[in-house]
């Protein structure tokens, strides 16, 4: 009674293990032919792109890491939900109903930033307001570096006027203004300079040989060539986001590889 009893638990728990193993590779197989979707994580309020945001199929049981500008890609059915989550940002789940397409270049995820209340927080030093006008005339307070180099330079032009022994020379007490108005010039250059290096990083980072080649596949002199014959001016690329660029780029590409088969095709 004992061993066909036995031999009879022992099918039923082999037809039991047989049974999952083939389920298992039936999801599986239905994980690996569903289609890649790309997205990007961006700022809701300026368009940015939100670096290292975790992403999680809760259907599929999946999870990656957005890279440093948003992008990551993942596979997606109808019926899944991803779930967002971002340092600084509030968390997001979106349903997918069919709405999504692999065709599609990228779509972008727009996360709201978290606002924190902080509460009111006051400093004082001074018990008075006649305490804080006593204590600030008196205070010791540190020259800067333009300070001392202003000193230095109406140090030296004093000591070069008085060597001159001009006559009837009047006296400068009237403090060295040229000296300020050559500082606010350099400022201003450097300000300026500052704008035109942060214009063409902006620039750059839409519209580089490094992105044509990721999308067209072009490589060295041939990238260059065909950025040239883009033409797109630096008013557009200061003004339009990445996806707007990176359609641009490819309609471009079409054109470009239709004028070089007609090109081909003449000769």
């Amino acid at each position: 009674m004992g061993k066909p009893n036995r031999s009879k638990l022992k099918r039923t728990v082999f037809f039991i293990l047989l049974t999952a193993l083939a389920f298992y590779g039936i999801c599986q197989k239905h994980a690996d032919t569903l289609p890649y979707i790309h997205f990007q994580l961006v700022d809701a309020t300026n368009s940015r792109p939100v670096s290292l945001g975790h992403i999680v199929n809760t259907s599929q049981r999946k999870g990656v890491i957005a890279d440093m500008l948003g992008y990551f890609k993942m596979p997606i059915s109808i019926g899944d939900t991803l779930i967002i989550s971002a340092i600084g940002f509030h968390k997001m789940a979106i349903p997918s109903w069919g709405q999504f397409s692999a065709d599609s270049l990228y779509y972008p995820i727009r996360l709201t930033p978290k606002s924190y209340e902080i509460k009111e927080i006051r400093i004082t030093r001074f018990g008075s307001y006649q305490r804080f006008i006593k204590e600030a005339a008196t205070m010791d307070l540190p020259i800067s570096e333009q300070e001392k180099l202003q000193e230095r330079l109406e140090d030296y032009l004093q000591k070069s006027i008085k060597s001159m022994k001009l006559i009837n020379a009047p006296p400068a007490t009237g403090g060295f203004v040229f000296g300020e108005d050559w500082f606010s010039k350099q400022n201003k250059k450097i300000l300026a300079k500052e704008a035109e290096s942060k214009k063409w990083t902006l620039i750059f980072k839409k519209f580089s040989a490094e992105t044509v080649t990721q999308l067209t596949k072009l490589q060295g002199a041939e990238a260059i060539k065909f950025m040239e014959f883009c033409d797109l001016t630096e008013g557009y690329l200061l003004t339009a986001s990445d996806y707007e660029v990176r359609k641009k780029i490819l309609d471009k590409f079409e054109e470009y590889t239709k004028q070089n088969n007609e090109h081909t095709n003449k000769k």
